[in-house]
């Protein structure tokens, strides 16, 4: 990723067909975006705040979430992404998030770009599934038997990115409330990364001998009970945070990207530590199991639940500008910002 500078005014505008056309190339290079911010996250590098979150009915499942950061180092970042999270939208036709993301230039602090940042957030967030996964797993690509719990957009981006990536499983099982999308995620994926996927109607059944679990739901409310529902030894991407009781966290080890931001918001994690099953102390950062500072006991399961970074989506995005600039369908808005003027 190369520095985008911008000297002028002008704000430039990327929609989703172009940020589409532009991360269909990015597959090794994204993940190695994620992987240095993950490092860089590790050792303190970023200026990454705590994220906001807005409901406007605390008693429903409508979001908003703010994610602010700065990326530090010779390509340095800075920017908001600003996503929303509607699960009433599938009901209607329309994905469950939305979202853009506002990139501003290092130098005066000027708005340089809006993106859509919907397809860049669910592209880091399966990156960030593969590159956990990658490292837990020792390198090995190659699957017994997975689980996906949570047949939506994250799931089917973060199985496409698996795919692409050499990941290979014996078999997959499925399971979500809505069993059509259940179905249509596993006719979807045949032929991916295996030739078997299967929709199981039981949570119990989904996850029973699978080495690699993949959660990625709207749950609010944790719902796994116990631990022993996990093979022993796999490795649990608990993508969506808060399914999990702290009864099923026992005896895991816990990997996160970044432990205070994944101790907020009632995660599982969060709770599992308020009641003690867990140990702050041993939680720990996936930068360090990539850089090989710490290695997991592949005897016991791995729940790696990654917060999300604001850093990983400013990083992403900074680089899909930079490929983005004079394609076809971006365009500028002169003087945005009406400095020429005063």
């Amino acid at each position: 990723m190369s520095t985008v500078r911008h000297d002028s005014q002008e704000l430039t505008v990327v929609p989703a067909a172009v940020v589409s056309r532009i991360l269909e190339g990015l597959g090794k290079e994204g993940a190695g975006i994620v992987e240095t911010v993950y490092r860089q996250a590790a050792r303190g590098e970023l200026v990454n705040p705590d994220s906001l979150f807005l409901r406007p009915d605390p008693s429903d499942r409508r979001r908003a979430i703010a994610l602010p950061a700065y990326v530090a180092g010779e390509t340095p970042a800075m920017g908001l992404k600003w996503i929303s999270s509607f699960p009433g939208n599938l009901d209607r036709g329309l994905p469950r998030a939305s979202a853009l993301i506002v990139l501003n230039d290092v130098a005066t602090g000027f708005p340089r770009a809006v993106l859509e940042g919907a397809r860049i957030s669910a592209f880091r967030t399966a990156l960030s599934a593969t590159v956990g996964a990658r490292a837990l797993r020792g390198g090995d690509l190659a699957i017994r038997r997975m689980a996906v719990v949570g047949t939506g957009y994250i799931a089917d981006a973060t199985v496409r990115a698996m795919a692409e990536q050499g990941w290979r499983c014996g078999s997959v099982a499925v399971h979500d409330l809505d069993e059509e999308r259940a179905r249509s995620f596993a006719a979807s994926h045949t032929h991916g990364i295996t030739d078997t996927v299967t929709v199981q109607r039981t949570l119990r059944a989904t996850l029973d001998d699978a080495d690699l679990v993949l959660f990625a739901t709207t749950a609010v409310e944790p719902y796994v009970g116990e631990a022993d529902w996990f093979y022993p030894g796999a490795v649990v991407l608990h993508m969506s945070l808060r399914d999990l009781t702290p009864a099923a966290m026992a005896g895991a080890e816990h990997i996160v990207d970044e432990v205070s931001h994944a101790l907020r918001e009632k995660t599982s994690l969060a709770l599992a530590l308020d009641e003690g099953i867990v140990q702050r102390a041993d939680i720990t950062n996936i930068g360090d199991h990539l850089d090989g500072r710490i290695r997991r006991n592949p005897s016991k399961t791995a729940v790696y639940a990654p917060f999300g970074l604001g850093s990983l989506d400013i990083a992403v995005a900074a680089l899909v500008l930079q490929r983005a600039l004079g394609s076809e369908g971006v365009f500028t808005v002169p003087d945005f910002s009406g400095a020429s003027t005063r």
